[in-house]
C-alpha cells in the first residue's frame, strides 16, 4: 500500500491548530520527527510520521 501524504492544512486540522502556528512549529515537529517530502514546489507531510509524532506527544504531555 502507497504511503499516504498530506498537506499543511490537513496536518494542522489533526493537531488542532492554525496553519500559521504550523508555520511556526514546523522546524520543531519536523526535528520531533514529522516527515516532510518536497513534491514540485510543494511540501507534503508523512501521514503515518504524524502519528507517531501526535503518539509520542500524548505520551509525554505535548510539544514540550
Amino acid at each position: 500500500m502507497a504511503e499516504k501524504l498530506i498537506s499543511r492544512k490537513e496536518v494542522s486540522d489533526r493537531l488542532n491548530i492554525s496553519t500559521r502556528t504550523f508555520a511556526r512549529r514546523k522546524a520543531k515537529l519536523t526535528a520531533l520527527g514529522l516527515q516532510v517530502v518536497q513534491i514540485g514546489q510543494y511540501a507534503k507531510f508523512r501521514e503515518s510520521s504524524l502519528d507517531k509524532l501526535i503518539q509520542r506527544m500524548a505520551e509525554n504531555g505535548g510539544l514540550g
